[in-house]
């Protein structure tokens, strides 16, 4: 693929790219000093807060008595008659009306579609004097139980369970089967649901058995482990490959806080202080107390980012920004709090999205009251991302877009100015080969004009070598014939001195032959010279073409006696406007061609046919065919065919016949071909002339 200036010059000014590019990798870099400077806006936002705060245990000094519950009340009749934990429901029929489906709109956590029949439950609950009794009717359309090889507890369909016991301390329990029968709880730990490691429960138990729907669950716990609060779900798992969590229908939503723990009545003067002094766009405070229950909450970690058509160019860029709010307290990263360590740490929401939180102690008399967590997401460091790049891309784009221009613009001059060039060194040299001008290109100080002078100092030399060529002829021709005739009269002279019988005689045969074929040579390098001369001053004359042609053939049936001729002639009337003596000696040239090649006993078709305004004359011979690549070069001056023939057949040729014949077609507006013939080995040669409308006298 050639490739012109214009692309070329466009595909370099695609390297002004490398500058954006440069400036967004140090955007990306940049975010490591803003991680930072977030971080110590956080810390100091959260000490100032909690020195606020310090020595003021009032604020602090709630009871369960205070709070509302918002969640379902868990209602347990007294059971009149004991369960046995058999996984059957006769026991539990005159329970189990009225008793309402949780299904999707208790989801907790759900991959895909949800179906009710992979997983839904009927939920009932009773209670003795030493015990609470449950039991679960499950539908899941795939029962997986546990892999003992797998350490994790979660990669099974299993039971959850979360119980505020009476110290209030939340406790976190599930059952995971290996197969259906007898079940115990794994007590998991409190920072992490699922554990690697985990404590069998075995005061919590119950029977699993598999039904066609799905499964039943009856699960014993004593009272003496629930508090005022217990939570259930359940998880379906239905694929035995990675084993992941597909759906989560739980009793309450027991992975929020808002639920797990008791939400306090909202303590008016904390809102207020947290509110007045650390809230703004993109950053949420927590105020906790020693039991890690929510006393006041203000602001949302989502962030509106400012409107810009590029913003879906931005989030392609750059990482993916918090679209909604995370209700998520990590208990891991407020415990150093509780013991009064204050600290910062970042976790990851999502794949791309981080949250920065900051964690301090809360002071009264020595103890921790509470801590204060002061939460941003990573969208203001987007958002200061997005501005850099945004202003780096305006700028870029105009400065890219104004050398653009400018080099295209260049390019195009320069592109412009070497096709004229190339145009002027095309017609500079005619088809015949002669130079019609010397002065080409432009005058410009600088490289292509240096270029052009160049040229046209080649084609000065090359016109005044051509000069010396055109007329060596004339003058070789010239300055031979007095020599040539002075041997002639010499050897007439000898030849009448000597007998026919004389042994010399011979010699003086061959001598007059040589002489004749050095005769014939400056004839014919005179000839094209003076058909030059002639083209310039002939006149045009009105005549009708098929009279010449006929009267040609009639005599060439005369000179050459030995070869048939064929003639297929229009009998409509052609009139051309030139010089009918020139198209005798052009058809003269090319019989003379056709019967030197010609296979004896092989008849020459002499053609002509009108076709519209044009008038075709077809020389048609049997004999050798043209090489290919010599089709187009055959009328040319100096080229000739004839060394691959007998040459004693012939006179000497120097390949200037059928270049005589492209003159006088030329002069006459039309254009000549030679093709091989497609019936027999042999060469078509074809003349295309324009015909006059001027009729012949």
């Amino acid at each position: 693929m050639t490739l012109s200036i214009r692309s070329k010059v466009l595909l370099l000014s695609l390297t002004l790219l490398t500058i954006p590019y440069m400036g967004y990798e140090y955007v990306r870099e940049m975010e490591h000093y803003l991680r930072v400077n977030l971080e110590t806006s956080l810390e100091d936002t959260g000490k100032a807060l909690a020195s606020v705060l310090n020595e003021r245990p009032a604020l602090f000094q709630r009871t369960l008595m205070d709070t509302l519950c918002e969640t379902e009340k868990l209602n347990a009749p007294f059971l009149t008659h004991p369960i046995n934990l058999d996984g059957e429901i006769n026991e539990w029929k005159r329970y189990l009306k009225g008793k309402s489906i949780y299904a999707e709109q208790h989801i907790l956590q759900n991959i895909g579609e949800y179906s009710q029949n992979s997983l839904s439950f009927q939920h009932v609950v009773g209670k003795d004097h030493h015990y609470l009794y449950l039991l679960f009717i499950v539908r899941d359309d795939h029962v997986i139980y546990r892999d003992i090889s797998l350490s994790r507890l979660d990669k099974s369909d299993h039971l959850q369970i979360v119980i505020q016991a009476p110290n209030q301390r939340l406790y976190h329990y599930v059952i995971v089967p290996q197969a259906a029968g007898w079940v115990n709880a794994y007590n998991v730990s409190d920072t992490d649901m699922y554990a690697y490691q985990a404590q069998t429960k075995n005061s919590i138990q119950g029977m699993w058995k598999e039904t066609k729907e799905g499964y039943r669950l009856e699960v014993r716990i004593p009272l003496s482990l629930i508090g005022e609060r217990v939570g259930f779900a359940i998880a379906d798992i239905d694929e035995t490959k990675h084993r992941n969590i597909k759906t989560i229908i739980g009793t309450t939503p027991i992975s929020n806080w808002d639920s797990q723990g008791r939400v306090l009545i909202p303590v008016e003067k904390i809102e207020r202080i947290i509110r007045s002094l650390g809230e703004r766009e993109g950053r949420r405070l927590w105020v906790l107390d020693k039991q890690q229950r929510v006393l006041a909450k203000s602001g949302q970690l989502q962030r509106d980012f400012p409107h810009s058509n590029l913003n879906a160019l931005y989030s392609l860029l750059l990482s993916p920004t918090l679209t909604q709010n995370s209700q998520i307290i990590e208990e891991e990263k407020i415990n150093s709090a509780f013991y009064g360590n204050a600290n910062t740490r970042w976790h990851t929401l999502n794949k791309h999205t981080s949250i920065i939180s900051s964690a301090h102690p809360i002071w009264s008399q020595k103890q921790v009251m509470g801590v204060l967590i002061v939460e941003e997401s990573s969208n203001r460091i987007q958002i200061l991302q997005r501005q850099a790049i945004a202003k780096l891309f305006n700028r870029t784009l105009i400065i890219f877009s104004i050398v653009t221009v400018l080099l295209l613009v260049f390019a195009t001059r320069l592109s412009v100015r070497l096709h004229v060039l190339c145009h002027q060194a095309e017609t500079a040299i005619d088809m015949n080969g002669r130079i019609t001008t010397t002065q080409i290109g432009s005058q410009d100080k600088d490289e292509i004009g240096d270029l052009a002078r160049s040229f046209s100092a080649m084609l000065e030399k090359l016109q005044q070598y051509n000069t010396y060529l055109e007329g060596m002829a004339s003058k070789l021709s010239h300055e031979l014939r007095t020599p040539i005739a002075v041997v002639r009269s010499s050897l007439d002279n000898l030849e009448q001195e000597l007998t026919f019988q004389s042994a010399s005689y011979i010699y003086i045969e061959r001598a007059k032959e040589g002489l004749k074929r050095l005769n014939t040579i400056i004839t014919r390098l005179s000839e094209a010279t003076r058909l030059e001369q002639v083209l310039k001053n002939v006149e045009r004359e009105p005549f009708e073409l098929g009279q010449v042609v006929h009267s040609c053939i009639d005599a060439y049936r005369l000179v050459y006696p030995n070869q048939d001729f064929q003639s297929i002639l229009t009998q409509t009337p052609i009139h051309l406007e030139g010089a009918p003596d020139l198209i005798a000696q052009m058809l003269d040239k090319l019989i003379a061609n056709a019967v030197d090649f010609s296979t004896l006993n092989k008849s020459i078709i002499i053609k002509l046919e009108k076709k519209g305004q044009t008038v075709h004359l077809k020389i048609i011979n049997c004999g050798k065919s043209l090489p290919t690549e010599m089709q187009e070069r055959l009328f040319e001056s100096m080229v000739s065919l004839r060394s691959q023939v007998d040459v004693n057949k012939h006179e000497p040729h120097l390949g200037l016949g059928l270049y005589m014949v492209r003159l006088i077609v030329i002069y006459h507006g039309g254009h000549v071909k030679a093709d091989n013939n497609p019936d027999c080995p042999g060469a078509i040669f074809t003349v295309s002339l324009p015909i006059s409308n001027v009729q012949s006298p």
